[in-house]
């Protein structure tokens, strides 16, 4: 008895209260980032001079061949003077050792009755694997095999598709330059690290010098889907420049806002794709509420004077996103390159802890939504693993200067320890606490149904209504790019009806991992397939 008075008198009131909190800060710092974004775009751009930052754009590929040439394309046309700045396409031996294993492979995948488009992931890329298992499918059964071998022949590598944009390349572009990791282990980070061990490599031929331009030059690491805005390097170098001017040294953390509205791939039909289409409005009110707002703040914290007791109260842990991340290169060797397993958060968790200079770009960059649930949960569960421990992060930055006392980074810490207990706890928590609303009484009821609307359906309806906007915002280099589908009035309907257990979804990933670990599992994590 003791207990459920506990929980109806004292733990649902909080509850509720901070559902309805979270809900008001959300569309707020919502709409207020969002038109941060819209004004930006209105603005004309600050044309960059012969004195402005070196930018390295770096474009790690893994099977990424069938959006190469159109990622390569955007990127290479990019408007900045073309002798300051370069970019860099990654490819990997651990693509091509995959490929020699799965060609073992084709004799049982053709033995297979019905071929799936599941079963060729990882062989094919996965935009081909459902024609593949189409075609292969309709052939007799005798000819399965050859066919499968031909086709599977016949693809080409990211390695040979790079290779052969590198060899011909448009005058006038940005200079593009192919590298290539040998077979070291690691994930994405380690491309990457293999790019900033050559930069001499890379920039000597237009004249860089590292002991005279170090300071002056920045790496900006994106997603090989990812569709830039045209005023991208020269909104980098704006920032950059007036950054440097309020404060007297460079930024650390350039970070441009990851918008999910490419519209390559359809969702698919049905339930699966209801909810998938609701995960990509929760990113996007994750990139504009969360993301950008804390860098936001962060920026607002370093640039004016706050007391620092403030300060140390309000700055908040910082995520930074591998699409659009733009790194200053002493500081990426200050770290000892970019970390293992996620550059990303693992970068932006460091240098939080440091009280490092981050600031926001003013013009967003597209990529892609995810359009199947295994790479999904495969990234929920992998970010999950990257934030979950931010004393690891404190660990391995512990020997370097910070701005931070040792108060400051043990908030941050703090902080982080329970954002990802409220990942995990929190929805069913709050589920908890509304169905027991109607018990507490009437008041309680109200701020129930108060907190999950605003919280659920009014959010993801202004999301639904600022997406085309955003997306006409990002002005690509190439010519206009495919949205992310404007919702029929049906899915639309269902996409806020259904928002409210959107948080559920974000949990599958995680809670497989933990389960899996509880079970004692080896717990893997592959290429995060979009």
């Amino acid at each position: 008895m003791m207990m459920a008075e506990l929980w109806l008198h004292y733990a649902v009131p909080f509850l509720l209260a901070l559902l309805l909190a979270r809900g008001l800060w959300a569309l707020v710092a919502v709409e207020l980032c969002a038109r941060w974004l819209l004004d930006n775009a209105r603005r004309a751009p600050v044309a960059a001079d012969e004195n402005g930052p070196w930018l390295v754009v770096l474009l790690p590929m893994l099977r990424e061949q069938t959006v190469a040439p159109e990622t390569i394309a955007a990127f290479t046309a990019l408007d900045y003077p073309r002798e300051r700045a370069v970019v860099v396409a990654i490819t990997t031996e651990r693509e091509e050792n995959a490929r020699r294993h799965d060609r073992d492979r084709l004799p049982a995948l053709a033995d297979t009755i019905c071929l799936t488009e599941a079963q060729l992931r990882g062989a094919f890329p996965r935009a081909r694997c459902g024609d593949v298992a189409d075609e292969v499918n309709a052939a007799p059964r005798e000819k399965r095999l050859s066919l499968l071998a031909e086709l599977y022949d016949a693809e080409r590598t990211t390695r040979e598709t790079v290779a052969s944009l590198a060899e011909d390349q448009p005058a006038g572009a940005l200079r593009l330059v192919h590298l290539h990791q040998p077979d070291t282990g690691g994930r994405k980070a380690g491309q990457l690290n293999h790019a900033v061990n050559r930069l001499d490599e890379i920039l000597g031929p237009l004249g860089w010098h590292d002991e005279n331009d170090a300071d002056n030059t920045f790496l900006c690491v994106y997603d090989a889907d990812a569709i830039p805005d045209v005023c991208t390097l020269t909104a980098f170098a704006e920032t950059a420049t007036r950054h440097r001017a309020l404060t007297g040294r460079p930024p650390a953390l350039i970070q441009q806002q990851r918008l999910p509205l490419l519209g390559r791939r359809p969702f698919p039909s049905g339930a699966t794709g209801l909810f998938l289409a609701g995960e990509w409005l929760y990113q996007l009110r994750r990139s504009l509420g969360i993301e950008l707002a804390r860098i936001r703040l962060t920026q607002w914290l370093t640039t004016t004077q706050v007391p620092r007791l403030l300060r140390t109260l309000l700055r908040p842990m910082i995520y930074g996103v591998g699409c659009g991340m733009t790194v200053h290169l002493p500081t990426v060797r200050t770290l000892g390159g970019f970390p293992e397993p996620m550059e990303d958060l693992g970068a932006g968790h460091r240098l939080s802890l440091l009280g490092a200079d981050i600031a926001p770009a003013t013009v967003a960059v597209l990529d892609e939504p995810y359009t199947e649930p295994r790479g999904l949960t495969n990234l929920h569960a992998l970010a999950f693993h990257t934030s979950a421990r931010p004393d690891r992060h404190a660990k391995a930055v512990a020997q370097l200067p910070s701005a931070l006392t040792r108060i400051g980074k043990a908030l941050l810490v703090l902080r982080e320890w329970a954002d990802e207990v409220a990942w995990v706890a929190g929805a069913p928590l709050i589920a908890a606490a509304v169905v027991s609303a109607g018990w507490s009484g009437p008041l309680w009821s109200a701020l129930a149904l108060a907190g999950v609307l605003l919280h659920g359906p009014v959010l993801t309806a202004r999301l639904i209504g600022l997406a085309p906007a955003l997306h006409a915002a990002v002005v690509p280099p190439t010519g206009r790019v495919a949205a992310t589908p404007c919702p029929t009035r049906g899915r639309r309907a269902g996409l806020i009806a259904s928002s409210p257990v959107q948080p559920f979804i974000r949990l599958v990933g995680p809670w497989r991992m933990i389960f899996r670990r509880i079970t004692g599992h080896a717990t893997t994590f592959g290429k995060t397939e979009r």
